[in-house]
């Protein structure tokens, strides 16, 4: 083989479109072991606690309207005596399980495939509507930016195998990135009927996104108020189209704030002496944003974002979007993000737990994609009248060397079930480790239903972090106990060996 031919193999570099269809299928491959193991998962705690309310209504009357009723009557409960959480609390009453403990998986597809659609929406509205990226590289991007979402997510059991933990953080935030996307695209622009569609999403989606957790509302807001504001700036006549969600959104937003039970929370907070001021809280903010941007991004980060770098350049060399200002971007992206850890702080004194961590790691995420995007595009602006080697993209090497770098880290994690959901999910299925912890869940459920008024279960032998990260307690007063209690009718319910083992 001549020099010519070495140097024309090493140097060839694959179309957009095959690299697109590439990372497609290795990103639908991800999401394959995350639906698996959805059939395996088992309602928890609050999931009995919350679907009691709609449960003690299907009893009376087995219909969608008395389920609806038993859902009102649950939000209107916590909203008095727990937290304004409205539209968060609406989805955990009507948690799957209330028409049967078979139905509870459904809980866990919605999860993921919300999400999914979501990321796909916002991904398609920035860079295919707004910078008018070409199908391909929005797909590729897409893909990329979606692996990481999902393989890294900061704990996939309350992400998506903990229906109520998991909607009221990933459900609504996932809303809320539907919502960003309407929002961005009635701003940038479209037909008369498609913006009345969109509008008519956004009023949905404010009331929706208001009523949700904290980090999410309080992000909601900032964003819609920034795009109305980047919209007046820019002096653009589609701001308006913005106008009556973001007061839908900011009506939704005062009745969860105003609501009695917030009171009655922060009483139960402030007795244990946990919590800070608001001004406080907002200046922590900061400082946590930057304590949890190694732990966000994590090594195994770094080789994707290098491979980005080439797709991207190749997009942005197509573009005629300007780029302007990306200092004011990051600037705006790290307070944006910052914003994740304020509740938390506010209200407990800390950063969050494991839940609301899920959806700040996924904002952080998705301003790290956004940044470099808008860096690279800004960069390739200023040297568009120079040659550079990333020209026509990546050359093929590079895909299977970054590749084989991540396979490096991975190899090396401690923790590798723990930090890549998709390996997690994959090694609890096909270890049969799910099944074995299934099997015993409904052997426990059994055992409830055909006892008497006091039960006594035996624990679990095995509990995979992703399905079940704790057991009920061996008295019967312990919280989850007198949840699980309650759902079935039961005076108490007890867990331990009773030959001693």
């Amino acid at each position: 083989m001549n020099k010519d031919k070495i140097k024309k193999i090493l140097t060839w570099r694959p179309g957009d479109k095959l690299v697109a269809v590439v990372f497609l299928v290795a990103f639908v491959i991800l999401l394959i072991p995350l639906y698996r193991l959805t059939p395996f998962v088992a309602p928890w705690a609050d999931d009995y606690s919350y679907g009691n309310f709609v449960k003690s209504f299907l009893t009376e009357e087995r219909s969608l309207s008395s389920a609806i009723d038993g859902m009102k009557y649950g939000v209107k409960t916590m909203w008095y005596c727990w937290q304004g959480t409205f539209s968060s609390i609406a989805f955990m009453c009507m948690q799957p399980a209330v028409w049967g403990e078979q139905y509870y998986m459904w809980g866990s597809v919605f999860l993921i495939t919300i999400l999914l659609v979501a990321l796909v929406m916002l991904s398609k509205v920035l860079l295919h509507d707004v910078l008018g990226a070409d199908w391909s590289s929005t797909i590729t991007i897409c893909a990329i930016y979606g692996s990481m979402v999902f393989v890294f997510i900061y704990l996939a059991h309350a992400a998506f195998y903990w229906f109520n933990a998991g909607v009221h953080y990933i459900g609504m935030h996932s809303f809320m990135m539907l919502l960003a996307a309407a929002w961005i695209k009635l701003l940038h622009g479209t037909g008369k009927t498609k913006s009345m569609f969109l509008m008519f999403w956004t009023l949905l989606g404010a009331i929706l996104v208001g009523g949700a957790n904290f980090v999410t509302t309080l992000q909601g807001m900032v964003l819609g108020v920034s795009l109305v504001a980047l919209g007046i700036l820019l002096k653009k006549k589609t701001t308006f189209w913005l106008l009556p969600s973001i007061l839908v959104y900011g009506i939704a937003l005062s009745k969860n704030l105003g609501a009695p039970g917030n009171n009655v929370r922060k009483g139960v907070f402030e007795a244990s002496g946990i919590g800070m001021s608001a001004g406080k809280a907002i200046l922590c903010s900061f400082k946590e944003a930057v304590i949890h941007i190694p732990e966000f991004t994590r090594l195994i980060s770094i080789p994707i974002l290098i491979l980005l770098v080439p797709i991207i350049w190749r997009m942005v060399s197509k573009l005629r979007f300007s780029f302007r200002f990306p200092g004011l971007l990051l600037a705006w992206s790290f307070c944006f993000y910052a914003t994740g850890f304020t509740p938390s702080l506010y209200s407990m004194g800390g950063p969050g737990i494991s839940r609301t961590l899920n959806v700040v790691k996924i904002t952080y995420q998705t301003l790290l994609v956004i940044n470099e995007v808008y860096w690279l595009g800004w960069l390739h602006n200023k040297l568009k009248d120079k040659p550079s080697f990333l020209d026509g993209g990546a050359v093929w090497w590079l895909y299977p060397l970054m590749g084989a770098v991540m396979l490096i880290i991975f190899c090396n994690e401690p923790n590798q079930a723990g930090h890549y959901s998709s390996w997690g999910a994959y090694y609890y299925r096909h270890n049969n480790l799910a099944n074995v912890f299934h099997q015993e869940y409904l052997e426990r459920i059994d055992t409830i239903k055909n006892g008497g008024p006091d039960v006594v279960v035996k624990p679990y032998s095995n509990r995979p972090w992703f399905l079940h990260t704790s057991d009920l307690g061996e008295t019967p007063d312990a919280e989850p106990n007198r949840m699980m209690a309650e759902w079935y009718g039961k005076n108490s319910i007890s867990c331990y060996n009773q030959d001693g083992e």
